[in-house]
């Protein structure tokens, strides 16, 4: 691994396996006459997000130093202002098929099928504040607050997204704008029905925070064949109803030194766990009944020495549409606590370690261009050191030394790896 060349590796997968080049070289490109050639722009972004370069003037800079002299041949190359300009010319719904494919092709290659919580596909959805502005230059294409008082403005832009929940990677498989005027809520509506329609059964479970304690959310995942896992806080009804079966009763199930992951070891965080479990709760105008788990957990952290170091309890609640005989009370609970870590967090990984939160325009087609750039190379990126890398273990290795390998790669390729006419082998 220390002296193969990954970036050229990585493109010779992605090609063969994903036919990249093929793909990009169909997406429409509205403007006349370009001098830089969409795909150039595109791959450019790409192996940049792969490489640590994670804005358009850093792209642009590692281009006039001659970083990418050996990668394309005979193509101009562009400036961060092309990039942009590119982006706000490329034809989204090309952009997205091409997100669509690769999660399609990985699903049928099955190098997501170790990707399960106790043998279920779990999709996590999540809204994100990805950045804000005191610009007016967001103006209407974004969600305007009020602060101090009203003594100064912002505008932030903000995203939903869905990815897998389970062992090794979590691959994203949707980034779309809340647009200005919608609620995080609406936008999570579309987003199941545009899963549904572009991932047909990709998933057993979608599992979602408390903000989506909500009848039309919940409804609108039944009615697209979807079970749903919820967390529910203290002001909702159904706890007080929860309460009022469970109080002064022994707990329905009790587990000690659980480990919310799958993996073997005697170190670090473990919970002990008391779970109430109560079905058939007709709730709000949801189409079907839910079932509400009480779960009073016990967090241990554990030293080498097997002493318990730190120790705190807590009380949290969980509602989904699965009955007892469907869904076992602990993966329910696994589902829910490994969707809210935030060491496996896609949002969290993205914008610290791929700047994900920079603003790279006011626009709103480029932001979600880039959205669909991001989602392309971060899964391609996952997939090349997950699925094909035979020597990576994500236990010992880390991620982020990728980042410094591909740009190594980049500098040091001593053959062209695209220009106009060749083949994608």
């Amino acid at each position: 691994m220390k002296t193969k060349n990954h970036t050229l590796s990585c493109y010779q997968y992605c090609n063969r396996v994903y036919d990249l080049i093929q793909k990009l070289e169909q997406i429409e490109d509205k403007r006349v006459h370009p001098s830089v050639k969409l795909p150039t722009v595109i791959l450019v972004n790409l192996f940049s997000l792969m490489s640590g370069l994670h804005n358009f003037k850093t792209m642009e800079e590692a281009i006039n130093d001659g970083d990418f002299d050996e990668f394309f041949e005979n193509t101009n190359l562009p400036s961060a202002d092309t990039i942009s300009y590119a982006l706000k010319h490329a034809n989204l719904d090309d952009l997205r098929q091409i997100a669509v494919d690769t999660i399609q092709k990985a699903r049928y290659n099955k190098s997501l099928n170790a990707n399960t919580i106790d043998g279920l596909k779990v999709v996590a959805i999540d809204g994100s504040n990805v950045f804000s502005m005191e610009s007016e230059r967001l103006g209407k294409n974004a969600h305007k607050y009020e602060h101090n008082e009203g003594k100064s403005i912002k505008y932030h832009e903000k995203m939903i997204a869905a990815s897998y929940v389970g062992e090794g990677f979590a691959p994203i498989l949707k980034m779309e704008r809340i647009e200005a005027g919608e609620g995080e809520l609406t936008a999570a509506k579309k987003l199941v029905r545009s899963l549904n329609r572009d991932h047909h059964q990709y998933c057993d479970v979608i599992v979602v925070d408390s903000l989506y304690i909500n009848a039309p959310f919940i409804n609108t995942c039944i009615r697209n064949n979807k079970d749903v896992v919820v967390r529910v806080k203290q002001e909702n009804n159904l706890i007080k109803d929860a309460e009022g079966l469970t109080k002064n009763r022994k707990p329905d199930h009790i587990y000690e030194g659980i480990n919310p992951g799958d993996e073997e070891r005697t170190t670090g965080t473990f919970y002990d766990l008391k779970i109430w479990d109560e079905e058939n709760f007709n709730w709000s105008d949801v189409d079907k009944p839910l079932r509400v788990l009480k779960v009073e957990e016990r967090k241990k952290v554990v030293n080498k020495d097997r002493e318990i170091v730190k120790e705190e309890t807590t009380t949290h609640y969980f509602a989904t549409t699965m009955e007892k005989i469907q869904l076992k009370a602990l993966t329910a609970w696994k589902i829910a606590h490994r969707r809210w870590d935030e060491e496996n967090s896609v949002f969290h990984w993205l914008k610290t370690h791929w700047n994900f939160d920079h603003v790279f325009s006011s626009d709103p087609h480029v932001i979600q261009a880039m959205y669909y750039v991001y989602l392309i190379a971060y899964n391609l990126f996952h997939l090349y050191i997950y699925r094909n890398l035979r020597t990576f273990d994500f236990k010992k290795d880390t991620k982020k030394i990728f980042l410094r390998r591909f740009y190594r790669g980049i500098i040091r390729l001593n053959e062209p790896l695209y220009y106009p006419g060749a083949s994608s082998g």
